[in-house]
C-alpha cells in the first residue's frame, strides 16, 4: 500500500530528503538524468538514521563513515558490502507516494 511522504515540490532533481513512510525512514533521492527513487534511510553498517547523508546528484553517502551507494541502483560503490534496500515510490498529482509493504532495510554482516 502506498504512503503519502510530502509533496514533489520538496524535492529538486539533484536533491535528497528524508521521510517517513508507514514507521520507516526512507531517502528520497532525485538523482541528476534520473527518476525519483525511494531508499532505506539507515545506514546498513551502524543501523545509523542518514538525516546528514550526502548526496551529489549521484551518489549518496552515510555521514558516520562514508559509505557510499549509486543512487540511481541502490548498489555499493565504497565499500561494496550491502546494498540500499529500494522501495516503490510514485508521484500522482504532485504528491509522492512510498511502498513498503514487504521491505526491510538491508544491513552488513558485522
Amino acid at each position: 500500500m502506498f504512503t503519502r511522504v510530502c509533496k514533489l515540490d520538496t524535492i529538486d532533481e539533484g536533491g535528497m530528503r528524508l521521510v517517513i513512510a508507514d514507521a520507516q525512514l526512507i531517502i528520497l533521492a532525485w538523482p541528476d538524468d534520473g527518476g525519483l527513487k525511494a531508499f532505506q534511510g539507515l545506514c546498513p553498517h551502524t543501523s545509523a538514521p542518514m538525516e546528514e547523508a550526502g548526496f551529489d546528484g549521484r551518489v549518496l553517502s552515510c555521514p558516520v563513515h562514508n559509505w557510499t551507494w549509486d543512487a540511481l541502483t541502490g548498489i555499493p560503490v565504497h565499500p561494496p558490502e550491502s546494498a540500499l534496500a529500494e522501495y516503490p515510490v510514485k508521484v500522482e498529482g504532485g504528491v509522492v507516494y512510498v511502498d513498503t509493504d514487504g521491505i526491510s532495510p538491508l544491513f552488513a554482516a558485522r
